[in-house]
């Protein structure tokens, strides 16, 4: 087996998908820094470029904005590299067999809006021109900037949903709640991301889809009901328990470990929880 194969079969899956997704993360946390610094800039600016050459705190604000920039730049770039072992697309779609198109047209992006020249020239891996009229500035506007955002969060949604089933559209949509209130570092965060709180609408909503898709969703747990030995359906992943007639009633906590007993009440419609 040659290197490039030992390596791509050596590699955990979960330990890929996971780190390249806290690498969007970290992207995406980038532009809400950005994005802030751009907002406090606007507020300094008067529209009179004499007077505002003269602000210093405009002035760090502006070649702040534009740092940030270079670096979502920068990493969008090293996510279209055609690397193995790499935290690249390209290594997530040989090692998952398939997203050959998704790698091309992310990469045809990168390339049509010069984000791989921009860093090779002014950023990072410099390529050093022969004379200084050679020397060219290439600016990547901010609408480029978001799309690249936007193009690389809906490959990784792509491949969460490949690995996560139904569940990933529900994570990324709690996880973009918490965009901009950064509790630790965002690569940490969007590792974590499946191990995210779920509400009882999301996750039964999450048992029905992957029910549609043919998951096999429920098993039968022994445990005293109503006092008595008995079996119930639950759904351990989400923490549910079967009712009948397409019901189901959602505990608190979840994954479920264990159910010691559980009370049904004949006059009411769903029964209380164990």
């Amino acid at each position: 087996m040659s290197g490039t194969k030992l390596r791509i079969h050596n590699t955990e899956l979960n330990n890929l998908v996971s780190n390249l997704r806290g690498e969007v993360g970290e992207i995406i946390f980038t532009w809400t820094l950005m994005r802030s610094v751009i907002e406090a800039a606007n507020k300094l600016r008067t529209g009179t470029p004499d007077v505002d050459m003269k602000n210093g705190d405009l002035t760090v604000l502006d070649i702040l904005s534009d740092k940030l920039r270079d670096e979502i730049v920068a990493r969008l770039s090293e996510l279209a590299e055609e690397k193995i072992g790499r935290l690249t697309f390209h290594f997530a779609s040989v090692k998952l067999g398939k997203f050959e198109a998704e790698v091309r047209a992310f990469d045809r992006f990168i390339d049509r809006s010069r984000f791989r020249e921009k860093r090779n020239q002014a950023i990072s891996h410099k390529e050093l021109p022969e004379r200084w009229t050679e020397h060219k500035a290439i600016h990547i506007s901010y609408r480029s900037v978001l799309r690249g955002i936007a193009s690389a969060l809906r490959f990784m949604k792509r491949i969460d949903s490949e690995i996560l089933g139904p569940s990933a559209k529900y994570l990324w949509i709690a996880m973009r709640k918490r965009r901009y209130v950064p509790v630790g570092p965002a690569h940490a965060a969007y590792m974590l991301l499946p191990h995210l709180s779920l509400s009882k609408q999301d996750r039964a909503s999450i048992i029905r889809e992957e029910e549609a898709e043919g998951l096999d969703v429920w098993s039968d747990l022994k445990t005293t009901v109503n006092g008595a030995p008995g079996t119930v359906r639950v759904c351990k992943k989400w923490a549910a328990i079967a009712l009948g007639d397409g019901r189901m009633m959602l505990l608190d906590e979840y994954p479920l470990i264990e159910l010691k007993e559980i009370s049904f009440t004949p006059s009411s419609d769903e029964p209380p929880g164990p």
